[in-house]
């Protein structure tokens, strides 16, 4: 034996068990750092409609419109699929003047304000960032806090006028300048992206 073979450590079968084990457990974490961190692939759900891509996120649904010539990205509760039985009836002739009254009576259920809150606050933001109209927030009749220093404001009057009704059916009614929105709890919603994809040309209707 020589005095190189004498310096090296013998290893028992105990310790070769070990380093093989060892060197497996290693490449495993290796393995794993290498493909484990990679995040799995989001399938998102997507419908396609008139040339128009919705995305679904976070519950609500997404596309982009041109409108002049910026693309805008519009945000919307319901896909125009889920809103094609909205029905459309009646005749409109144009909002006559700025601002966009939306209104509605003050005489309804707490349990209803809440969806006429919300159907208020989505077609706000529609109309003053995509469709650079000026909107009013009014009420049918000043009986309550939420109509204080509030315009009253009906269809029929001089001025264009968003109605909204908290009440079956899920319907938009068109009379001259006046846009009613009709439905019980989201279907009142469904009444709103319905008009919208109408606005944005997503949509169109027969009467």
């Amino acid at each position: 034996m020589t005095e190189s073979e004498e310096l090296e450590p013998k290893l028992g079968k105990p310790s070769k068990y070990f380093i093989v084990i060892g060197g497996a457990i290693f490449a495993l974490v290796l393995l794993f750092f290498i493909f484990g961190l990679k995040k799995p692939e989001v399938k998102r759900n997507v419908v396609e409609y008139n040339y128009f891509k919705f995305e679904e996120v976070g519950n609500m649904w997404q596309t982009n419109v041109q409108l002049e010539s910026q693309l805008y990205e519009a945000i919307f509760r319901f896909n125009p699929k889920q809103v094609e039985n909205v029905s459309v009836v009646g005749n409109f002739s144009g909002f006559r003047k700025s601002p966009i009254y939306i209104t509605f009576d003050p005489d309804v259920d707490s349990d209803k304000f809440k969806y006429l809150a919300l159907a208020a606050t989505e077609l706000s933001l529609h109309i003053v960032r995509a469709l650079n109209y000026t909107v009013e927030a009014a009420c049918t009749k000043n009986v309550s806090e939420a109509c204080f220093n509030r315009s009253v404001v009906n269809c029929g009057d001089d001025a264009s006028v968003i109605y909204l009704v908290a009440d079956a059916p899920a319907r938009i009614s068109l009379n001259g300048s006046c846009v009613t929105l009709s439905g019980e709890g989201f279907d009142l919603l469904r009444s709103v992206d319905r008009l919208l994809f109408q606005w944005y040309k997503i949509m169109t209707y027969t009467i």
